[in-house]
């Protein structure tokens, strides 16, 4: 499975990296962009952020995956956390919020962890995110399940989520891949 580098990427969820984009020289590695190509893309874009939600065909919005790329922006990752953990907090009868050691974290603030929310003994969703503060942006990845997905699936996309990582071109220990 080829690794896009944010270059490609940032053409593809940015538009074309010109003038108006905010890229200087940071990239965003995403390993799974290319599972996605026969799923729904839903997109939004303003001059602050820009985000990207696949929705698995026949799935609706049960079984999804989300970038979002807020340019620009530095953000406590601890309070954004806190904020994205309540909704779950609120609704789910169990909920659970747990941290996982993110293996290719290096010079930037990362945040991973997972949830699960069950009502009546029964998993209704699982997430797994993954949040990062650049030099340049903050990113927020997620893979969401509305239903208790199969183990074996959810490791697949936890390693897909492994191997998902921060570069910048322009540093003297640029780790982006070359294609």
């Amino acid at each position: 499975m080829r690794i896009m580098s944010c270059v490609l990427l940032v053409s593809w969820l940015s538009g074309c990296a010109s003038q108006n984009t905010p890229y200087q020289g940071e990239n965003l590695v995403i390993p799974s962009i290319q599972l996605l190509k026969s799923w729904q893309l839903f997109q939004k874009e303003d001059h602050t952020y820009r985000s990207n939600m696949w929705q698995k065909k026949g799935q609706r919005w049960a079984d999804t995956f989300a970038v979002s790329i807020y340019y620009q922006q530095q953000e406590d990752l601890v309070q954004k956390r806190i904020e994205l953990d309540a909704p779950g907090k609120m609704h789910c009868q169990e909920f659970q919020s747990i941290d996982m050691p993110h293996p290719k974290t290096q010079d930037v603030s990362v945040k991973y962890w997972q949830t699960r929310c069950q009502v009546n003994g029964k998993m209704i969703a699982r997430m797994i995110h993954l949040m990062m503060q650049g030099q340049e942006s903050f990113y927020h990845i997620q893979k969401v399940w509305a239903f208790d997905v199969d183990e074996s699936e959810f490791l697949f996309w936890k390693q897909q989520m492994d191997d998902t990582f921060l570069c910048d071109l322009g540093a003297s220990d640029n780790t982006c891949p070359l294609d």
